[in-house]
Parts: C-alpha cells; structure tokens; sequence
C-alpha cells in the first residue's frame, strides 16, 4: 500500500504540472475566434489529441478506478486492434448497447478510429426493439452489458450480427467489487460462450492476433454515430450524425461557455451515452478539453450526495427533476462548494424552479447559476446554450452554437417570424443530422424551406428578442389554443408551481366544444 500511495502522489504531481503547461500552451481556447475552424477528422482523432497535449490528466472516473489520457487511448488503441481482428471493416456499423462503463467509451471510440460507425442502443430496451435496432443498422458485432445478453441471445437469430461480446459493468471495478457482484447480481446472467459469444477479456485477447495500425483516415463529414428518437412520429428512427456534428458542438460549447472547460473541472456523466445530450455533454465535450468524466452506469438517487462530495464533481449537466431531487437532499452548509456550474437540459426549468435550485445551490457553498441547453437528437443533442448573462431570463434558453443559423417560423404564414413574435424553432448548420437511417421519405419531411433555405423543424415554440437570445415556450404539440389564443401549459405550470402546497404539476388540453381547448391541470400535492 505505500507504494501504492507513492505512485498516486507522484502521478498526481505530474498531472498538475501538466495542466499548468497545458493552460500556458493552450489558453488560446478561453478567447472565442472570430472564425471558427473545425477539426478535420473523427472523434478519436480529437480526443487522441487530448492525450498528447494533457497524458497525464484523469479522463475517466469510474467511482474509485482512475483511468489518464494516456492509459485511456493505449486501451482504445487495443479494442480497435481487437476489432480489426474480428474482420470489422471501415463503414461497418457496431452496436453499442452499454450503460455509462469504462468499456463502452473505449468501444465507441474504437468504432471511430477504425472508421466505422457507432450504432447506440439503451440497454434496457426490450428484446423487440434491440433486434429492430440491429436490424435497422445491419451490425454485424454488438457490444452489450451482461444483463442485457439474455434478450440479446433470445433474438440474435433474426439479425446479421456474428459475434457478441459481453462485458460486465464492474469490469474496471476492483476486485472485490467484482467478486461481490459476481456472487450476487451477476450470478444470474450467466453467458453460454460460443464462437460467436466471448466475454471481453477474451475479446481483447484478439488484438494480439492484429497486425498493423487499427486507425483509419476519415472525414469530417463521415457518418459517426447512429441514435435512436421519436422524432415527431413516435416511431422510433435511426438518426444519422457526422463526426462534425460531435466536434462542431464541443467547439462551439468551448466558445460560447468557456468557464465551463477547464482540464480541472470534473463533468458528472450520469445521464447515458445512448441519448446524444449525454454522449456529446458528459462524455464527448470534457474528453476534447483535458478534462475528466465521472461516468455512472446507473442514476441512483439516494447514492447523488455521496458522487458529488466524495468525488467533488464540479459540472452537473441533468435534467430538470434531477435537479428538483437535489433540493430536497441535505447537505452541509458548504456541501455543494466544489460545484461550479449546473446545466440543465431535455426539458424547461420553470422560473420558479429556477429559483429554488438557484437558492439551494447558494445556502450550500456553491456560486453557480443553473444554465440552460436546448437540443434534440437529430441535432446533435445541443445546439442553443445559456451563458451565465441569460441564466436569469425566465425562459431564455440561450445563443444558437457557431455556424447555426436558427430562426422563429410563423406557424401559420410559414415565414420568419419578427422578434418577440412566438413561432416554432428551426435550426440549419454544423448540429443537424445527416438524415434518418434508411428513411428518406422521413428525412424530407423533417425539413422545411424558409426564404430559400432549408431548416430542420424542432415541433417546438419559442421566440428571439432584440439581443439574438432565444426564449422558449412549448412543444408545439403541447400549445393549447382557446378561444383562438395559445395557451402555453408551461406558463400555467409556472404559476401553480408557486403555491407550496404543490409538489409537481402539468397542464393539458382537453377538447372544449365552445373554446376548441379548455386546460386542465393535473397537481401532485405535498405530502404533509
């Protein structure tokens, strides 16, 4: 053990002495360009160059496993080895079914170095829609969690995939916690190796049979990532997104919120890498800037205290209830002072909310303000992002990323709207989508042509104001129009979210013969 001890202390020395370099070499990233130039390459690649410059930062925090730059592409560099020994080729799409582990950030970025594309599925999802998604993508190698491999086993037969590998979450775990999960959860998902079934041990095993250099020479402009989303039908579509798509939105992140980027800060990354706000905010974006990833494989409520002061997490980038949940933990008065910065996606925060996160966060140590992110799937995940001069505004959700050109289509004339005027949301540039897989009929669909440009439609309502910011209203499927006007239920909210008897809220539709829509509000009151 005091070995142990020696060689953390002298690994911690070296890494600090690396950041004080790399701050002094690299500071030009905290000044925004004029003009921004984008890497012309993959994922990897960017991320490699993050090796070079910061090798000895953490990258990946896997509760207590501490995984550098340098460790983490030496390990890349292997499962791409081992992928190329399996035959993956350039193009090919590998599915990624894995919940936030060590081992899926390698495999994805493998994918890419190799020149292949990253086909990513929730692991949870049902045996149905896993096999739908295989098929959908035609991958003929998956990677999945163990208790994950029983569906996969049970559809296999009806997909093109030729080998499965099976990893178990606790695989960068220490030992004991490997044991311990062995004897208990992991006793049941028990896997029937076969030629075309091997754990990743022995997967890794097959980069030694590889021989030559794994890393392929791709494009920008490369199909990178395949998602999964509803889009505006329900039915769920592959989602087609580029390595620029990823690049351009860390980039321009890095620009508009450059606080946010520092090689010291700590993003916690709970929210998954299958949903493209988790992949390109938690895990994509700290790994280009030398910063670290706490990856968590699965949200646990009751265990949120314990990530956030043992592992002084200082980015906290969630939901809006995630951070509702943290109001009603209790924290010591200056439990919460390492964290610097909270952003807030996948729904509005309501003033109200606002406001009582915002006081929490104070009366605990903290100075941050929650921001706001704005995305979807077929863009990237983020394309509008609030610095700290808009977190204020009641329902400003920010400045669009560089080289995204967003505009308010009046719902009716089908034009540009005026300023403050509300209309829906569209967005063309570096954050949209190349398409939906395989679907082009629901491509065209998705897009719409406004004074001879073509932008990709949100379904949601919002407007700009005379400063560029963008300021959300409502889904459009959510507006409620009574009597002729727009009602929109997150204002309600709002409001009824200020009585204190009044837990959580949602104001609907229902269909009114003399006003066409009537509201109703379902309430959860307080439990005293």
């Amino acid at each position: 053990m005091p070995f142990e001890n020696l060689y953390k202390k002298i690994r911690n020395s070296i890494r600090q002495l690396e950041q004080k370099i790399g701050q002094a070499k690299y500071s030009y990233f905290d000044q925004p360009l004029k003009q921004v130039e984008y890497f012309d390459g993959g994922l990897y690649d960017v991320v490699y160059e993050s090796s070079c410059k910061w090798p000895h930062n953490i990258a990946l925090q896997y509760f207590d496993t501490e995984i550098t730059y340098k460790e983490m592409i030496k390990k890349i560099n292997k499962v791409a080895a081992a992928l190329k020994a399996l035959g993956a080729e350039k193009g090919d799409r590998i599915t990624v079914c894995m919940p936030n582990t060590p081992e899926a950030v390698y495999m994805f970025y493998a994918i890419n170095e190799i020149g292949a594309i990253a086909n990513m599925v929730h692991p949870l999802s049902s045996a149905k829609e896993i096999e739908d998604y295989l098929n959908q993508s035609e991958s003929k190698i998956i990677l999945c969690v163990d208790i994950s491999y029983p569906k996969v086993e049970s559809i296999i037969k009806n997909t093109s995939v030729e080998q499965v590998i099976v990893v178990s979450p606790t695989r960068s775990m220490d030992r004991i916690v490997r044991i311990l999960y062995k004897l208990t959860k992991g006793r049941k998902n028990h896997v029937n190796k076969s030629q075309h079934v091997i754990t990743w041990d022995r997967f890794l095993n097959k980069a030694n049979k590889f021989i030559g250099n794994p890393h392929a020479r791709i494009n920008a402009k490369d199909d990178a990532v395949i998602m999964y989303s509803g889009g505006t039908t329900g039915k769920p579509k592959g989602i087609v997104l580029s390595n620029l798509n990823f690049n351009a939105q860390a980039l321009g992140a890095k620009y508009l919120v450059p606080e946010l980027f520092k090689t010291d800060h700590s993003f916690m990354a709970f929210l998954p890498n299958f949903h493209a706000f988790g992949l390109g905010c938690c895990i994509h974006m700290p790994l280009c800037f030398g910063a670290r990833s706490f990856l968590i494989p699965q949200f646990n409520p009751k265990k949120f205290k314990s990530y956030i002061t043992k592992y002084k997490v200082n980015i906290l980038v969630g939901v809006p209830t995630v951070f509702d949940y943290l109001t009603k933990i209790k924290f010591k008065k200056d439990g919460l002072k390492n964290v610097k910065f909270v952003v807030s996606g996948g729904d509005m925060v309501s003033m109200s909310s606002k406001e009582k996160i915002n006081d929490f966060l104070k009366s605990h140590g903290s100075k941050a303000l929650i921001e706001n992110g704005y995305g979807l799937t077929e863009a990237s995940g983020g394309f509008i992002f609030s610095p700290l001069s808009v977190a204020e505004d009641p329902d400003g959700i920010g400045y669009p990323l560089s080289d995204n050109d967003v505009i308010i289509m009046d719902i009716n004339t089908k034009k540009e709207a005026n300023l403050g005027e509300d209309g829906e949301i569209l967005v063309r540039g570096v954050s949209v989508m190349k398409g939906y897989l395989n679907k082009p009929k629901e491509t065209a669909e998705a897009f719409i042509t406004v004074g001879g440009k073509k932008y990709l439609r949100t379904g949601d309502i919002g407007y700009a104001d005379e400063r560029g910011v963008i300021h959300f209203r409502s889904r459009l499927k959510r507006m409620i129009v009574s009597n002729g006007y727009n009602i929109y239920p997150a204002n309600i909210e709002d409001i009824t979210m200020k009585c204190k008897k009044v837990n959580a809220c949602a104001a609907v539709g229902r269909e009114d013969k003399l006003r066409g829509e009537k509201v109703v509000v379902f309430v959860v009151p307080e439990k005293d």
